[in-house]
């Protein structure tokens, strides 16, 4: 109606710096980083597909010179689906090897698994997912502490 051309993006669990306080990551790194143990919700067994913040990013900028993708919808995700149990051992490892997991009950509405799959993004956008979720985790740890003075009271409160 009125030729203005647009693309919907879905993107997939978000981390990196500045992100949702509420977000398991960011409760595992501040739990560790405390001294208590990581909660898991449920067994662990959920996966997700966990997208660096720089890689959404991207594929923003790219779609500002890029029409490829006009009138089209996306998935913006990573390659690299991980168990939440995974991820926090991986961040306990990392910041507080001596903690032991709690585990308490799910929530309801917590999906069991998400995944991308981001081949037309790949296609049409050139799109790639640039860190592993290791790596994405690690750099997060590094903001977090740079940053722990006004991020983590939003953390806690969460």
């Amino acid at each position: 109606m009125y030729d203005l051309p647009a693309v919907a993006l879905r993107y997939f669990t978000v981390y990196g710096p500045r992100m949702r306080p509420n977000m398991a990551i960011s409760n595992f790194v501040s739990r560790c980083l405390n001294g208590e143990p990581p909660v898991v919700y449920g067994d662990g067994t959920q996966t997700r597909d966990f997208t660096f913040i720089e890689d959404v990013v991207s594929a923003n900028v790219t779609l500002l010179s890029e029409d490829a993708a006009d009138g089209m919808a996306l998935n913006v995700g990573s390659t690299d689906n991980i168990e939440i149990l995974t991820l926090a051992e991986e961040i306990r490892d990392q910041l507080a090897p001596e903690l032991e997991l709690e585990f308490a009950e799910r929530h309801d509405a917590d999906a069991e698994h998400t995944h991308a799959d981001s081949s037309r993004a790949r296609e049409l956008l050139g799109y790639e997912p640039t860190r592993t979720i290791r790596e994405g985790v690690s750099e997060f740890v590094e903001w977090y502490r740079a940053n722990r003075e006004w991020y983590e009271p939003l953390v806690r409160a969460s």
